[in-house]
């Protein structure tokens, strides 16, 4: 079965964006912290998530490395169990999830894989947004039909959870995120280093694997827990 094409020139073209924007806010520390989530705040939620491994991983945790090497500030810097694509963000923060709602979502996702081909994706460049720092991912269109079946099967129920994660939001991209800031400090080794690894090719991951997870971030790391993986 095939799928329509993804638009990579045009992701290409956002991510560059992006960066005009978030290369000024980390060298003059103008971005937002992102504060430790508490219940109910619409990010850190319930996800649904590619782990990396291997070799692929250890290329991406030695850019996050550097990069935490280089900053001034406090800020969440990602540590190589915690590296991730996310597949979907299925709703809100809550610090603890129902049962009834893993059991819901893991049901929309065995559903959502049926008949599908391996997801994967390419990685090229470091990048960021006012947001966070990432490198740079580009789908193929089994993952994007993935999340479009994901979205689809939450119209008709809404989350079970708190408001917020990708709602009825559609993902076109497949970043890895490397640092999230926590507090408001100028940053500029950070912004010329991504700055001059916008093209570097990280390598790819294709999988037929996803698994459900959990945040528990604090001020400085993610700490996600796998609470079950999908295979197809």
């Amino acid at each position: 079965m095939s799928f329509p094409r993804p638009d990579h020139a045009g992701l290409r073209a956002h991510y560059e964006r992006e960066w005009a924007a978030g290369r000024t806010a980390f060298a003059e520390g103008t971005f937002h912290p992102d504060p430790v989530p508490r219940d109910g705040v619409p990010r850190f939620g319930l996800s649904l998530v590619v782990r990396a491994e291997g070799g692929f991983a250890d290329r991406i945790a030695a850019e996050s490395a550097a990069i935490a090497a280089r900053c001034r500030g406090t800020h969440l810097n990602y540590v190589p169990r915690d590296l991730h694509m996310t597949v979907r963000s299925l709703e809100g923060f809550q610090g603890t999830v129902p049962q009834h709602q893993i059991d819901h979502y893991l049901g929309q996702l065995k559903a959502a894989a049926e008949d599908l081909g391996p997801i994967a994706a390419r990685f090229e460049g470091l990048g960021g947004s006012r947001g966070g720092l990432y490198v740079r991912g580009y789908p193929n269109a089994d993952l994007l039909e993935l999340r479009r079946r994901m979205r689809d099967a939450r119209i008709p129920i809404g989350n079970l959870g708190p408001a917020g994660g990708d709602g009825d939001r559609y993902r076109d991209n497949a970043h890895i995120t490397l640092l999230v800031p926590r507090e408001a400090v100028p940053e500029p080794e950070v912004a010329a280093y991504v700055d001059a690894r916008t093209g570097v090719d990280f390598g790819s991951i294709t999988t037929r694997e996803i698994a459900l997870v959990r945040w528990r971030p604090d001020l400085r790391a993610a700490n996600i827990e796998v609470i079950e993986r999908v295979t197809w």
